[in-house]
């Protein structure tokens, strides 16, 4: 891409047509994971980059929904035959100052180091992010994502993010009610904005224009005063904008509909990724992955049965 600021958001119908052997593999090395680990050995393999430390994770969780709750990122890396996946399994901070990432800088500086002359491509959550002009830019705009690609452009490394947005998983479910995943869009917007802080008068405001930017709401109601409803309707009381709503979004929890939507789209998302970073490997690239810490937990048995 010559010119960033033209920097196309992320689509998967520009995306190769798969094939059944490659959705197949995804799915049966996805399906390995949904049996919680029993031997504490097991558990000890789950490492994270700090200082060259190595920690245990609580790997309970089927899906990735604690991330942000989760102070240190956590990596791991695949090597074969001189080909290699990195893995940055990151919080979700805005704040420049979070000490995630002086951990993913060091960390893109050991893949670089590591892949000197070779292919490379990086994989990012959440689509493609514009360039920004800065280090603290980058972050405050885009969090982990928006580094990633700072840093991948300053080296010319390609990105990509192989993930399904809301949007096009709604496209997706024929049978999916529009009014039901408008409330759980709107539920995991306002978390987000709520775990970093930025919750102000107007927020509801702001995450109904955020939501309806998006064609597949065109048809829908999406204010401020329906999602109040729709909350009172299927979460059984009124909303309160100082209440957390993670027990609603949490893929692991069955407190209302809109976990099961979340856990939908979760799965669906595991598999996309896996499946893309499979099919980067097979065509000999070196992949540097960046997705929320959740992510990495549950897609590395996948890879490591895909890719080793």
């Amino acid at each position: 891409i010559a010119d960033r600021d033209k920097l196309p958001s992320y689509d998967p119908a520009q995306e190769p047509q798969k094939t059944s052997k490659n959705m197949l593999a995804g799915l049966a090395a996805l399906a390995l994971i949904g049996t919680k680990k029993e031997e504490k050995e097991e558990k000890e393999e789950l490492e994270f980059f700090k200082g060259g430390d190595l920690g245990e994770i609580d790997d309970d969780a089927k899906w990735g929904d604690l991330s942000g709750s989760w102070d240190q990122p956590f990596t791991f890396e695949i090597e074969k035959n001189g080909q290699v996946l990195f893995y940055f399994g990151a919080n979700h901070s805005t704040d420049p100052e979070n000490n995630q990432f002086p951990i993913l800088r060091t960390y893109w500086k050991k893949f670089l180091e590591k892949t000197k002359g070779k292919d490379k491509i990086v994989l990012i959550e959440g689509g493609l992010r514009p360039l920004a002009q800065t280090e603290k830019e980058a972050i405050e705009k885009s969090s982990e994502g928006g580094l990633a690609t700072y840093l991948a452009n300053k080296e010319n490394v390609p990105i990509t993010s192989p993930d399904i947005d809301s949007d096009d998983f709604a496209k997706s479910i024929p049978d999916l009610d529009p009014q039901q995943w408008f409330l759980a869009s709107f539920l995991r917007w306002f978390e987000l904005f709520q775990k970093n802080k930025k919750v102000k008068e107007n927020t509801l405001e702001e995450i109904c224009k955020i939501i309806k930017r998006k064609d597949y709401w065109k048809d829908v109601e999406v204010t401020p005063e329906k999602f109040k409803i729709l909350y009172k309707q299927y979460i059984g009381k009124d909303f309160h904008e100082d209440e957390s709503q993670n027990n609603f979004i949490n893929p692991n929890r069955d407190d209302a509909i809109t976990n099961k939507l979340i856990r939908m789209h979760s799965d669906a998302r595991e598999v996309k990724i896996v499946e893309d970073a499979h099919k980067y490997w097979q065509e000999g690239k070196n992949i540097f992955i960046v997705f929320g810490s959740g992510h990495l937990i549950i897609q590395r048995p996948a890879l490591e049965t895909l890719l080793k």
